[in-house]
């Protein structure tokens, strides 16, 4: 972590909170210090998280540097690994690479005769911690591989003057080597990570970058990299990247976002705010109204690296409407500098669930705490209240599902839409049908889910997004109960697609139709045909001999369920239908779910 230096206000005269937005107010930063000529993998990501931290973190950076902060510590391990893989493959030992750390140790930590014990001692000491820490960073790469046997073909390679997906990209390839994959041999980019191996769960930011590294290898060498990985050089761990067509569209999709949100936010000179687990680490957590809302405090570990409010010195443009944070009313939140920020329920038309569950938690916690109760003066449903948290909060305190939270909103929203179609569809309604079907239902969500927005969270806005397009879908879609597991892998294949789908179609009229009269493609033509209604229509009266039938588009019996039946189009317009193609991930079973155990004598029957 960087160490901050310079003398407060850092920044009142640089930027201002202006709602849930970091306002650069001296025009002049945008140019000098903030707008990207070309695009990294790191910026992009920063773009898709949390902006503001970014302004941040670009405007206090300093060139003082605590060389133990995991960053430097890193930076100097990748600098002995270049080194070491720069050698001829039989010189590429652990004792080489102890070689070239203590020659930067010399550098960094040169011994002064003239100086007195006690520096000369602090120095001895801060080298060998010094040399210590940098091969615990490194020296996991004897575990992963045989450096002698590495085919190196480019080490720090600069990615620069080239445009990917459109978008012009700048970076450094940690190693690019020749390989054999797959029994194919070819290019193979390699990151060094020298922290923890990254959990995937939430995203796979690793995965992307080498993909972005292995499209832009592509453009420059003209050929495609045969695989890529990623070595956690402390942790002796590798991981291969997946550098499928859908794996590298998604990652450069998202990339050209990335770009297009730079843009907009060096124009619009403000940077939006973005909630997550790192806001312990951002330089501005003590004076973001959103993480002080969200009651986001300064990690212990950077307490005295990160400046406080009043050294940062940020103000406020609109006072009162900073936090994006959910609540059932306009709440206040007071600390003990008796400032205070107000945040808001979520709209009611775009998060309908969102804000009937806030409402009823507003009017069971309405009167706690407001005139001054002890809690042991609290009612049963007060006591509830403050056990279940707050509707961002997935846990109550006791580590359960908290019932007021967006997760469980999502979770009870899927098992009663199993129930529901089970139901309908005239299934035994037990507890094992209905598992397994909200299961079913849960998967095809997420891998929509991921595929949208690289999260699979139930708390997620996507998530809700997707609960209400699988619904049409299953209405659309007929399920095959009672067919073999053949037919349920192609429903849920092409149930995810449809969802997908309904995602494309949604940005498609979020961005805006650039057709005056879209209908036009409606109008029978080529590629659509008139079905007539399932029921058969009332007879006509008997015409006379001397008088024609009338037509049959001129019935008039239910005009209102006419379909509309689509005919194949032509070969070359294929790619214009309504889904791209896509492979169905593996399923989530019921028992991945972790469930009570199943009541298979009672219909749906969980408990006495």
């Amino acid at each position: 972590m960087t160490t901050i230096t310079l003398k407060p206000p850092l920044l009142r005269d640089k930027v201002a909170w202006d709602g849930k937005k970091l306002v650069v107010t001296d025009d002049s930063l945008i140019e000098s210090s903030l707008r990207r000529e070309a695009l990294s993998a790191s910026t992009s990501k920063s773009m898709q998280s949390c902006a503001a931290r970014w302004v941040g973190e670009r405007l206090l950076r300093s060139e003082d540097e605590d060389p133990f902060a995991p960053a430097p510590l890193g930076t100097s391990a990748h600098a002995v690994l270049e080194d070491l893989y720069a050698l001829p493959g039989h010189r590429r030992t652990m004792r080489e690479a102890e070689k070239i750390t203590i020659g930067y140790a010399d550098k960094m930590w040169a011994d002064d005769p003239a100086a007195s014990d006690a520096v000369r001692a602090a120095v001895k000491i801060a080298r060998a911690r010094w040399i210590t820490e940098v091969k615990a960073a490194y020296e996991g790469i004897f575990v992963i591989e045989d450096p002698k046997a590495i085919e190196v073909v480019g080490r720090e390679h600069q990615v620069k003057g080239i445009e990917v997906n459109g978008v012009p990209i700048i970076g450094y390839i940690d190693r690019i080597s020749e390989a054999t994959v797959n029994g194919v041999t070819g290019l193979v980019p390699e990151d060094y990570k020298s922290g923890k191996v990254l959990n995937t769960y939430f995203g796979d930011d690793h995965g992307d970058q080498l993909r972005i590294y292995a499209a832009a290898i592509h453009v420059e060498f003209g050929e495609k990299p045969v695989g890529a990985k990623v070595l956690y050089t402390k942790f002796g761990k590798s991981r291969d990247i997946d550098l499928s067509q859908r794996a590298m569209d998604k990652t450069l999709k998202v990339f050209a976002l990335s770009w297009k949100r730079h843009n907009n936010y060096m124009k619009s000179q403000a940077f939006p705010t973005k909630v997550s687990a790192l806001c312990g680490w951002c330089p501005l957590v003590n004076s973001c109204p959103v993480a002080k809302a969200e009651g986001k405090t300064v990690s212990p570990k950077v307490a005295d690296q990160i400046p406080s409010a009043t050294d940062l010195g940020i103000p406020t443009l609109r006072p009162g409407i900073a936090a994006p944070v959910p609540a059932a009313a306009a709440d206040r939140i007071d600390d003990d500098s008796n400032d205070s920020v107000t945040f808001f329920a979520p709209d009611e038309d775009d998060h309908p669930e969102e804000a009937a569950a806030l409402g009823r938690a507003s009017e069971a916690a309405a009167h706690i705490g407001i005139s001054g109760q002890s809690p042991d003066a609290l009612s049963k449903e007060e006591h509830m209240a403050i056990l279940e948290g707050k509707p961002w909060d997935t846990y109550t305190k006791n580590g359960e599902l908290n019932p007021i939270s967006y997760t469980a909103i999502g979770v009870f929203g899927i098992a009663e839409m199993a129930l529901e179609a089970l139901h309908k569809s005239g299934q035994p309604l037990t507890g094992k049908n209905v598992k397994a079907l909200a299961a079913t239902f849960r998967h095809i969500i997420v891998t929509a889910q991921d595929e949208w927005t690289g999260s699979t969270s139930m708390a997620d806005a996507a998530n809700t997004r997707l609960r209400g397009a699988l619904r049409s879908v299953v209405e659309t879609l007929p399920m095959p109960f009672g067919e073999p597991k053949e037919a349920w892998d192609s429903w849920v294949a092409k149930a995810t697609k449809r969802c997908s789908s309904i995602v494309s179609v949604a940005h498609y009229v979020f961005e805006g139709v650039e057709d005056d009269e879209p209908w036009n493609a409606l109008a029978s033509g080529p590629a659509l045909s008139v079905v007539p209604d399932a029921e058969p229509a009332e007879e006509e009266p008997a015409a006379e001999a001397e008088e024609p039938a009338p037509a049959p588009a001129a019935r008039k019996t239910r005009p209102a369920r006419r379909a509309v039946k689509p005919v194949p189009a032509a070969e070359e317009d294929e790619a214009d239908e309504f889904a791209e193609e896509t492979k169905p991930k593996p399923k989530i079973s019921a028992e991945d779910l972790e469930f009570p155990a199943d009541d298979e004598e009672d219909d749906f029957a969980y408990g006495a």
